[in-house]
């Protein structure tokens, strides 16, 4: 009963700031366990002028909350939704065809986004950070991941460059 009481207190109080701040661009509620899908629905259509929006780990939010910010946060150009594990390829979709403006997307610790999403995003001019799951990727057996895709490589812990040189 009392998680839900926390839902119940988080929505509300995302419901009144963005009532008063509708001229909001920078809103960062990472890591705050119980906003929901409502919540986000309430900051996305009431928050249009958002331009960084830091979702990470709210472990609470689906597809339908990526949804919602495609939907109304057109603006956006930085979008970190990283260590949120229900998050599938249908969310890199929706920011596809909804964030036109999108130049930074943090999508590290997601395992349930593939790499085809990610791949269209960065050719729409989007820098991605993202986990490379290596078991699901088809490598060269002679050159390493990083030579073979010539793209820089997140390990979960940053971006590092790729080298220049080949073996």
């Amino acid at each position: 009963k009392q998680w839900y009481q926390r839902r119940v207190a988080i929505t509300a109080g995302i419901q009144k700031m963005c009532s008063k701040l509708l001229l909001l661009e920078t809103f960062d509620i990472s890591y705050c366990a119980n906003v929901t899908d409502y919540a986000l629905k309430f900051l996305a259509f009431s928050c249009r002028e958002l331009v960084r929006l830091n979702l990470s780990g709210c472990h609470q939010l689906t597809d339908m909350s990526v949804s919602y910010v495609s939907g109304g946060c057109h603006y956006i150009s930085h979008l970190n939704i990283s260590n949120i594990p229900s998050l599938t390829d249908k969310a890199l979709r929706f920011l596809r065809h909804g964030c036109r403006l999108l130049q930074r997307l943090d999508v590290r610790s997601c395992p349930r986004i593939t790499y085809s999403p990610i791949e269209r995003l960065e050719n729409a001019k989007c820098v991605v950070q993202h986990s490379i799951d290596l078991k699901e990727m088809k490598l060269s057996p002679i050159l390493p991941l990083s030579l073979t895709h010539r793209r820089p490589i997140s390990t979960g812990y940053g971006i590092f460059p790729i080298p220049n040189h080949a073996y």
